[in-house]
């Protein structure tokens, strides 16, 4: 039985889920993480990353069928220090589109499709955490309409996903942030929660960060 200090844990391999809308440079972020990375693309956004050292990608086809030959490589042996899937929100539309396809919905997904689609993509977010690298889902940002118990409303930033899959999503996040650009075309991370914004940084306690430094908890960004 392993029993661990807890004043001396900090997690090997985080989880990150960073959103924003799309443009922003989620995709670039990627190419800034210290390490060896291996981009999943999805969305095939990857065209900004040409030329960036460390960093292998692997384009998604239209059916997912490379997911399964990806998993299995990562698996039998991960020789990355990152594995990023960008974006997780096309991800799941994906996985939606091909599901209506083959329903009695006219191509459209059917409720049964969102449960399905649901599970996988918590199962493989589960899975994808017990690899020995860091875990970064990028996603589209989407607004949630919210009513406290007090009755006021409130529209709140979040991750791009349906139902009640990014609750679920980052609840196996260490780390969840969104990224904006601010009036000087600076781009930042933020992980100050509150009503507005789902967001957090339980591993180094941060406020918000510049981009190169997502992964870097000894630069004191937003302490």
């Amino acid at each position: 039985m392993q029993i661990l200090k807890a004043d001396k844990m900090i997690p090997a391999n985080k989880t990150v889920m960073l959103y924003s809308r799309p443009g922003i440079g989620k995709t670039t972020v990627l190419g800034q993480l210290p390490g060896k990375t291996l981009v999943i693309d999805i969305d095939r956004g990857t065209s900004v990353l040409a030329g960036v050292k460390n960093v292998d990608i692997v384009p998604m086809d239209a059916d997912l069928k490379v997911m399964g030959e990806v998993l299995k490589m990562l698996f039998e042996k991960c020789e990355y220090d990152n594995v990023c899937i960008d974006t997780l929100t096309e991800f799941e539309r994906s996985m939606l589109t091909i599901k209506g396809s083959g329903g009695k919905n006219g191509g459209a997904p059917e409720m049964l499709h969102y449960q399905q689609v649901n599970f996988a993509i918590i199962d493989l977010c589960r899975k994808l955490r017990t690899l020995p690298a860091n875990i970064i889902f990028t996603a589209w940002l989407q607004y949630n309409d919210v009513v406290s118990v007090d009755g006021s409303k409130y529209s709140q930033a979040q991750p791009m996903f349906s139902g009640k899959t990014p609750d679920q999503l980052c609840g196996l996040c260490d780390i969840i942030g969104e990224l904006v650009v601010d009036k000087d075309e600076k781009r930042f991370i933020v992980f100050e929660a509150g009503p507005t914004r789902i967001a957090r940084d339980r591993i180094w306690k941060r406020k918000f960060c510049t981009p190169e430094n997502l992964l870097k908890g000894d630069i004191k960004d937003g302490n």
